[in-house]
């Protein structure tokens, strides 16, 4: 069966954050394969014209913002001019976030932990979802419709030692996610997040750490995202899909 016999989207308008990065161009290219239009969102609007310029000369509908997601004022305002381009919005991927943030690579034990760090990652993940949601919601409630769908993380679901900062956001994402379902369950709003695994940024070849043996792609990320903003998911609401070849199962230390 093709993604498209499971995926449809009846003329449907979507906002994409973090859409210059790796999941988030992968989304974008999904979504513009089913023909919807896309308003997609970046720091740096130049980079996402930059990034999606293919899709455009392919025939895509796909607009570049610039939007901060920890500035609310920044949000609003990128919000507010796609929804005047495009009419509305009916899906918004939630997929700006930060992994490596630190200035020296690697992990850090938490009492080593700069305060400093451990508030703006929380700023970036955390902060730009609710300011996000909070801007786009009052849309999609007065046209009793939208799905909103988080990028989260396993690291939410099972912790991460050495990136205390880094699952204490997603799994605090993943509870918000959740919480915000129920909310809107009955106002034809659906709310549903997808936590990757380890995701290659080149080849992917056979290596440690999955039960599937590789990393994943950032595509396959996509797939899931993209099918929790189609109008099959309807009846899916406080969902979190683990993308990550098994890893959450546990470790990987045998083959049967």
């Amino acid at each position: 069966m093709k993604d498209r016999d499971i995926c449809t989207f009846d003329n449907r308008v979507a906002l994409v954050t973090g859409a210059a990065g790796n999941i988030g161009l992968a989304v974008c290219r999904r979504l513009a394969d089913y023909g919807v239009r896309i308003a997609a969102c970046d720091m740096d609007s130049a980079v996402v014209e930059e990034r999606t310029a293919d899709l455009r000369a392919g025939g895509a509908d796909i607009r570049a913002y610039s939007m901060e997601v920890t500035s609310r004022e920044s949000v609003f305002a990128a919000i507010d001019a796609a929804i005047k381009d495009f009419g509305k919005i009916d899906i918004i991927v939630n997929n700006a976030g930060v992994w490596n943030h630190r200035d020296v690579v690697g992990r850090q034990r938490f009492e080593e932990m700069d305060p400093v760090e451990w508030k703006r990652l929380l700023e970036i993940d955390v902060d730009g979802v609710f300011h996000c949601c909070q801007a786009i919601l009052p849309h999609m409630l007065g046209r009793g419709y939208g799905r909103i769908v988080n990028t989260t993380s396993i690291a939410g679901e099972v912790g991460l030692p050495g990136y205390a900062d880094y699952a204490a956001a997603k799994a605090g994402l993943i509870m918000f996610t959740k919480t915000l379902a129920m909310e809107n369950a009955k106002k034809g709003i659906t709310v549903n997040c997808v936590s990757p695994g380890m995701v290659a940024r080149g080849e992917i070849v056979a290596e440690p750490g999955t039960w599937i043996g590789r990393k994943g792609s950032a595509d396959e990320m996509a797939r899931a995202i993209v099918f929790l903003a189609a109008d099959e998911s309807g009846f899916m609401t406080g969902v979190d899909i683990p993308v990550d070849g098994g890893r959450i199962l546990g470790p990987h230390n045998c083959d049967m």
